[in-house]
């Protein structure tokens, strides 16, 4: 049986589609006998507003030294859920930067470096459901080396094809995870099949993976039971699971950061 004690991917009402405050994710994470939580609001072109001058509004995202880094006793993560926006694997704000600003970074470089940890996913945009199956592995491949991004959310559910033994080895090389997604297995037979098979491959390369609620309500903070019903049926390693304790999975980001010579902090 395993224990999860971090929550990684949490939305709240900043993503402008979820149902709760960071107040009432902790206050429900406490009571589920979590230790800690991401606070990994959506960060992409559907779901951040943008300014008149086409600049991203960050809102609450950015302003995370406004929380206390614990609340109800849970640690609060700074995260964001950022979309891969082509075929390439860049992600959204790769290629804009703020006018007047002394370096050249782009505006997604300095969101990562405020952020503990930086997850990538796709929605359903109709570009992506028109990719092969080799140009879906090398979008996934590409965003797993993107500086600052440590996970890959709910690739079983995208609706992207892709080769999973190769992303797989991927985030082993870079030292990164692929999600395994409470959510994902509402959606039916053929996704609960392809995260049974990502689990699979991690399980045979040796792939660090985390188990998320993907909660855009507290009430769903904290609850993984399909995905680790589907763990246990394959006989997962628990060591490969990376947020079965938060020091454990602080240790696999700082392991990612060291191997991709990243630093976060800005």
């Amino acid at each position: 049986m395993y224990k999860i004690q971090v929550d990684p991917h949490t939305h709240t009402l900043a993503s402008g589609h979820a149902h709760s405050t960071i107040e009432e994710n902790a206050r429900h994470a406490q009571e589920r006998g979590l230790t800690a939580i991401a606070m990994s609001d959506h960060y992409g072109p559907f779901f951040t507003p943008l300014q008149a001058n086409g600049m991203p509004v960050f809102g609450p995202m950015m302003n995370m030294d406004a929380l206390p880094k614990v609340i109800h006793g849970i640690r609060i993560l700074s995260s964001a859920e950022i979309d891969i926006m082509d075929k390439e694997g860049h992600l959204f704000t790769w290629d804009m930067r703020y006018p007047g600003m002394p370096d050249d970074a782009s505006i997604l470089d300095r969101l990562l470096k405020t952020r503990d940890i930086g997850i990538a996913s796709v929605h359903n945009y109709s570009s992506h459901l028109q990719l092969t199956q080799d140009e879906g592995t090398v979008m996934y491949m590409n965003a797993l080396k993107t500086p600052g991004i440590h996970i890959i959310a709910h690739p079983g559910r995208a609706g992207v094809p892709f080769d999973i033994e190769k992303v797989v080895m991927c985030a082993k090389e870079q030292g990164k995870m692929l999600e395994i997604n409470n959510h994902s297995f509402d959606f039916g037979e053929k996704v609960h099949a392809l995260c049974r098979d990502i689990a699979l491959s991690c399980k045979k390369h040796g792939t660090m993976v985390v188990v998320s609620s993907d909660a855009h309500s507290a009430f769903d903070v904290g609850q993984f039971d399909a995905a680790l019903k589907m763990l246990e049926e394959i006989d997962f390693p628990d060591e490969l699971i990376a947020n079965t304790t938060l020091e454990r999975l602080l240790e696999t980001v700082e392991n990612a950061n060291k191997m991709g010579g990243y630093k976060n902090g800005i």
